[in-house]
């Protein structure tokens, strides 16, 4: 039941993402040729800096969700509906709380801008990413139920159709009106629409919550999740400063329309992320059941094939980036839009570093640790924007993503440490020698990839850069199916791949009896 369900999630979610994507760079396109870069640059700033405000939720729904797997899994119901009850009021006051925040910071907005600033109604469009940002607490308790209960994918549908409503109205605003503020209200009113019929469905799946009785959490549960929402908040904290600030620091040194060159990459990058995402959230749930119930032998099996899965999606990935990015971006907006091919390289290399680790991340949050690194975050974001400020003035856009690479590794050590110790009782080195091992793999593939796809010129249209992509894909998936077709970890995924397709196909014949 895991493993279906874990499929299952990752298989609507990819579908999902693939229509989105390809939907978000027509809009992209739109919006550029509609608006120009300095409106792509204050959407990005806005962004980031209402994500710092998100600060305030300070990991309470990470803390509670985990606490949901166990009962979930053993069918406690009285525990499911005090812990949602706890979530729906936590999510209320936070709620208060960033929207009398986003009112105190709006003055000192001024300061993340470089220069003179040509936007209209800047006060009314910050105002909306304002509302939006609420909106999406009062409704997270209900999210995070199904999301513990690994039935994701029954929204992920949802999502997909409004996702497409949301891409396609602000498309033909644009188109029709070229106004900013319009496209915002669009979107806000279309979100909000989304998120009440998310809110029904759950209901639905789940009458028990419902309930107007008041359910109260155990103590001791009650002081578990408290110390955890310590631990994650300075976690939050950290982990914004290192990977959340970078549009900012862009915009208050470099401009806002470096932040626009600057967000047709993060975009891309961002897309693959969300594509990839699947993969790894569609098993997280999953993950978080396993290490409730699961021996230690059977969590490091399933780990390894995690791992494995991780290194060769990531690896594919940035390669496929690194011949295809700047070409792609070059025909779909124009030569002008390219950054510094120096600042490629390295935006590539903390995506690759970043994930590969996902993988034991994914572990260690479904695990529950918390408090025992919690202020590594906070030492790799002080390093980051000590770094990043000082290199920004001598290397530019490249200076930033340098400073992110730079503390990503000094932090990068202590999770897989505290992983193997309390989740898998192994020795880490293990984990270390495995991702060297991948890390060179990954350079001597993408070496031979890049040298071949050199052989291919690149005339700026679609066919030439399609003709590259597929020998790009074709050359590094070849050369990692002969390196590793034998392996335990390849053989599981063969297998897993193996049993779904056998009861789809059965499923398909026991209908075609019925009908006939």
């Amino acid at each position: 039941m895991r493993t279906n369900n874990s499929i299952k999630n990752i298989f609507i979610s990819i579908l999902a993402q693939l229509v989105i994507v390809l939907l978000g760079f027509i809009s992209r396109k739109v919006f550029l040729d509609s608006l120009g870069a300095e409106y792509l640059g204050i959407n990005g700033l806005l962004t980031n800096v209402l994500s710092m405000l998100a600060l305030v939720e300070s990991g309470i729904g990470t803390a509670i969700v985990f606490s949901l797997y166990k009962p979930l899994a053993i069918k406690d119901n009285y525990t499911v509906i005090a812990l949602v009850q706890l979530y729906k009021k936590v999510y209320k006051i936070i709620a208060l709380i960033i929207l009398i925040f986003s009112i105190f910071l709006y003055p000192f907005l001024g300061y993340f801008m470089k220069g003179e600033v040509s936007i209209s109604y800047i006060t009314v469009a910050y105002f909306i990413f304002v509302a939006k940002n609420i909106i999406t607490y009062l409704n997270a308790h209900k999210i995070s139920l199904i999301i513990s209960d690994q039935k994701g994918y029954v929204l992920t549908s949802l999502n997909l159709v409004f996702q497409i409503t949301i891409t396609i109205a602000k498309i033909l605003v644009l188109i029709i009106t070229g106004n900013y503020i319009i496209y915002l209200l669009i979107e806000l009113f279309i979100f909000m629409l989304q998120n009440i019929i998310s809110s029904l469905i759950v209901s639905k799946r789940y009458p028990f919550i419902n309930t107007k009785e008041k359910f109260l959490i155990k103590n001791e549960e009650k002081a578990s999740i408290i110390t955890k929402v310590k631990a994650l908040f300075i976690h939050n904290i950290g982990g914004f400063a290192l990977n959340g600030s970078d549009n900012i620091l862009i915009s208050a040194f470099l401009g806002l329309t470096t932040v626009g060159l600057y967000s047709n990459y993060s975009m891309i990058t961002g897309q693959l992320t969300a594509f990839l995402a699947p993969l790894f959230n569609g098993i997280g749930a999953s993950v978080g059941n396993l290490i409730a119930i699961e021996s230690n032998t059977n969590r490091y099996k399933v780990f390894n094939v995690v791992y494995f899965l991780n290194f060769w999606v990531y690896s594919v990935s940035v390669i496929f980036l690194y011949n295809l990015l700047d070409p792609f971006i070059s025909w779909w907006l124009g030569k002008e839009y390219l950054i510094e091919k120096s600042a490629v390289v390295i935006l590539l290399i903390n995506i690759y570093i970043s994930g590969l680790r996902s993988s034991v991340f994914t572990f260690k949050v479904k695990g529950g640790i918390f408090v025992e690194d919690k202020y590594m975050p906070l030492i790799g974001a002080g390093i980051n924007l000590v770094t990043s400020i000082l290199l920004v003035k001598i290397l530019g856009i490249t200076g930033i993503f340098l400073g992110t690479t730079i503390s990503i590794l000094f932090v990068f050590w202590k999770a897989p440490n505290l992983v193997f110790q309390q989740i898998f009782n192994r020795p880490v080195n293990i984990y270390y020698k495995k991702y060297v091992f991948y890390a060179v793999l990954t350079i001597i593939a993408g070496s031979v990839t890049t040298f071949f796809c050199t052989w291919i010129p690149f005339q700026n249209n679609f066919v030439s850069l399609a003709s590259k992509g597929i020998v790009c894909l074709l050359i590094i998936n070849i050369i990692y199916f002969i390196i590793f077709h034998k392996t335990d970890e390849f053989m599981y995924l063969m297998n897993v791949l193996k049993v779904k397709l056998k009861i789809k196909n059965k499923v398909k014949l026991n209908k075609t009896k019925v009908m006939g």
